[in-house]
């Protein structure tokens, strides 16, 4: 099997998802995988690029509101949501965007990528950084799950912005979410070693269904 490619917002899905939940992202990926023209996530497409220019942005809820005015009906009641999350957080933040790398975790046949284009990269006013990768589904985001990702944010930040704090927000609640000083960070790998095996297991039953089909 040639190597596995998924976004570090899909893998915080998958961990959190029922198995029906799971079944989808798989499906989605798999689509994406053979058709990179795939329509599989562009549902969340232009409120993502919003947040992006927004915290390099000198009135940033004024560019996530112009999102949710350009909405279609169907994304409208989900984009007023976040927008009103991320008003509450980014009245407290006093930060800016700037420039960050792409990298990916690598986990067996598994790379779990994060890039420019998923995450957000901030310098606050005394000085300290954060990648923030924003969570915007519609579920609340535990912290077992959420912090997942924020062990494979610790892991890339030396490449994506060294010395920054990983952050996940969940968005629609403007919560920001950050792992503790005495997390078992050990246990954490461990957890992230059993998820990436049981997404590759998912994947590779998902590609014989297809390639049967």
């Amino acid at each position: 099997m040639d190597g596995v490619h998924i976004g570090l917002g899909s893998f915080l899905d998958y961990a959190r998802s029922t198995p029906r939940g799971c079944a989808g992202i798989v499906r989605n990926q798999w689509e994406i995988h053979i058709d990179e023209t795939s329509m599989a996530w562009t549902f969340y497409a232009p409120f993502r690029l919003a947040l992006r220019r927004a915290v390099s942005s000198p009135n940033a809820p004024e560019v996530v509101a112009e999102a949710v005015r350009r909405a279609r009906p169907v994304q409208q009641p989900h984009f007023q949501q976040l927008h009103q999350g991320f008003a509450r957080w980014w009245g407290k933040v006093r930060a800016t965007g700037v420039p960050m790398e792409s990298a990916a975790w690598d986990c067996g046949e598994l790379s779990v990528t994060v890039s420019r284009h998923s995450a957000l990269a901030l310098r606050h006013r005394d000085g300290h950084t954060e990648v923030v990768l924003p969570y915007l589904k519609e579920p609340v985001l535990e912290a077992d799950a959420a912090n997942l990702a924020l062990r494979v944010l610790e892991h890339l930040v030396p490449v994506v912005l060294p010395g920054a704090t990983p952050v996940v927000l969940d968005v629609r609640r403007g919560k920001a979410l950050r792992l503790r000083r005495n997390t078992n960070r050990a246990e954490l790998d461990a957890l992230l070693v059993a998820e990436a095996a049981k997404y590759l297991a998912h994947w590779t039953a998902m590609a014989e269904v297809r390639q049967a089909e």
